[in-house]
């Protein structure tokens, strides 16, 4: 019982005790806040980049979509422009046949290079010629290969259509151009979705335009987007009534939002778009989230993936911080318990070694006063002070004077270190323009390409290539040849202030966006380009001015193998947009 109270009465033990404590408290609180802060962090990326990543395929739809609304549109202006009056078209039916021959060619050229397009259509309105047998307007559509063909179809058949008021009485209704919800027709045979111009002159339809979507190639096209391993996409209509996936097409039952349970964020459901949040769904007890963005035809685009597939890595995570807490723990305690232990006969040896030093009797030992280790080494150590006391001062001299020339050598060491960056910067820095030179280039690209064999790189190349170096500096003097180089330098470095700007030749240079800028590359790109018009355009005098070809590409996981794939393409389109420009300003091409 003694033992016991002696041993609790310990200060190592109470020391050990105190330690182990603040360990296991520390710890669970390290634990907490960091699976709390990485949770929120990680939870936040993933939504970010679902919602990005859906973002960015909406795009593509949408652009093809804005492509047919140009066409239409476009198609519907010359239309218009060829009426003289309601009359005029009424009781002219050459007038009418003729604005259908003429538009033939425009249909074609609208239309024939776009993959989705199913059909295109002129049609006068019975408001215009009455019920009657005539073919008045014009509709293509694609056969088997691939080619454009006429489908005759009589006036008379339009009170008889099935699918009518999608292309003609639903667009005549509205009074404005729609995009119609999808639809089987039996003409063709297929799922389609139309967007559909009236022409009015007054109050009277004079005529539908339209271009219709092969639906079904659409949904294909969708369907064979991918997200991570377990995503998918597809559409669906606005209010969520019916859900589109190419494998339903021609059921009789399509489910729509009715048929999933939703779990979280439910009031996003009746947003444009989920924005930066994810809505969490239960579908055929699956736990699933979503991302959607409506698109210009009304439709939603979404992708799903498991809840669980999004946010693995968050999980795996937090599972790894709270295992390697929990090990970290369990070791500092038992290398607490252990080394504490081993402090406690040290210390009372030495207890005794300084007692035996101070009295000049090596063989006494002399018994602890107290029951801790304080009580004996307040003992020894006041008998040894004053023997101590001298040394120490002497030492202290010593540190001293030594912490004074390591402080000398550090400094000595600091400004070598500074002169070794100084000339590693200049190494990489153009002397002229004051990017980065080809040395700098070199490295970059190296790294790129070892992004691309460990499957991380994601880049875009701009190829820039300075016009009339030449007959700038034949002309005009190398001075003024090397301010064209500065000025392209200065432009480029504006349109892309956070990138790497190379200059790789004479008159080439290269950007490489960085990580911020490469999300808004469009952007970027766009608002050099522009830069570039307003300066060439801001005086007729080769030396007053400088003209910059552009060429830009974007790394492709599936196609490139390496860096020069990109930049081989980049420089391709380059080298077009100089003959461009070579020819608008009646030069002659010559580097």
């Amino acid at each position: 019982m003694k033992k016991i109270k002696t041993f609790f009465l310990s200060i190592s033990t109470k020391l050990m005790l105190l330690i182990i404590t603040g360990i296991i408290l520390l710890a669970a609180s390290l634990v907490i806040i960091s699976v709390l802060l990485s949770s929120r962090i990680l939870t936040k990326g993933a939504t970010a980049q679902m919602n990005l990543f859906c973002r960015e395929r909406a795009d593509d739809i949408d652009t093809e979509f804005l492509r047919i609304e140009d066409a239409v549109g476009a198609l519907s202006r010359w239309t218009e422009s060829r009426i003289p009056d309601i009359n005029s078209i009424t009781n002219d039916k050459e007038l009418r046949d003729m604005i259908v021959r003429d538009a033939d060619d425009l249909i074609h050229f609208m239309t024939e290079d776009n993959k989705f397009i199913q059909g295109a259509y002129i049609h006068y309105t019975l408001d215009i010629t009455g019920v009657t047998e005539n073919d008045e307007g014009v509709y293509y559509t694609r056969n088997e290969k691939g080619d454009f063909e006429i489908i005759p179809f009589a006036q008379t058949e339009i009170e008889k259509d099935p699918v009518a008021d999608y292309w003609y009485y639903g667009p005549i209704r509205n009074k404005a151009a729609l995009w119609t919800r999808p639809y089987y027709d039996g003409s063709v045979e297929d799922y389609l979705i139309s967007y559909v111009h009236p022409i009015f002159m007054g109050d009277t339809p004079v005529a539908i335009i339209g271009i219709d979507i092969n639906f079904k190639a659409l949904l294909e096209w969708v369907d064979s987007m991918s997200y991570r391993k377990t995503g998918f996409m597809y559409l669906k209509e606005a209010d969520g009534s019916v859900h589109y996936h190419v494998e339903d097409l021609g059921k009789e039952y399509l489910h729509g939002d009715e048929d999933e349970r939703i779990v979280e964020n439910e009031k996003l459901m009746e947003s444009e778009s989920t924005d930066n949040k994810l809505i969490r769904y239960n579908f055929e007890n699956k736990d699933r989230v979503m991302a959607f963005v409506t698109l210009r035809n009304g439709m939603k685009f979404v992708l799903c993936d498991d809840y669980d597939s999004i946010y693995s890595e968050r999980n795996h995570a937090i599972i790894l911080m709270i295992s390697v807490s929990v090990v970290l723990t369990i070791v500092l305690t038992i290398v607490t318990a252990v080394t504490a232990s081993r402090i406690t006969d040290p210390l009372r040896k030495l207890t005794s070694a300084a007692t035996e030093i101070s009295a000049g009797d090596y063989d006494v030992v002399l018994p602890p006063e107290k029951n801790n280790e304080v009580g004996e080494l307040s003992k020894a150590f006041r008998l040894a002070v004053d023997k101590i006391r001298a040394r120490e001062e002497d030492n202290m001299a010593l540190v001293a004077a030594q912490n004074q020339r390591i402080e000398k050598a550090a400094e000595t060491l600091k400004k070598q270190n500074g002169d070794i960056n100084v000339l590693k910067n200049l190494a990489y820095v153009d002397s002229l323009t004051k990017v980065k030179n080809k040395t700098a280039y070199d490295d970059t690209t190296a790294y790129i390409n070892e992004q691309i064999k460990n499957g991380v790189a994601e880049f875009a190349v701009i190829m820039c290539d300075l016009n009339y170096l030449k007959l700038i500096n034949d002309n005009f003097g190398h001075q003024a040849g090397d301010r064209a180089l500065k000025r392209a330098a200065e432009l480029l470095c504006a349109a892309f202030p956070m990138s790497s700007v190379f200059r790789i030749g004479g008159d080439e240079f290269v950007v490489i966006p960085s990580g911020i800028e490469y999300a808004r590359f469009d952007d970027h790109l766009r608002k050099l380009k522009k830069m570039l018009e307003e300066e060439r355009a801001s005086s007729n005098e080769l030396d007053k001015r400088v003209s910059v070809s552009v060429g830009s590409a974007v790394f492709n996981h599936k196609a490139d193998r390496s860096y020069h794939d990109v930049y081989e393409r980049a420089d391709k389109i380059m080298y077009e947009e100089k003959q461009r420009i070579y020819a608008l300003d009646g030069h002659n091409m010559r580097k």
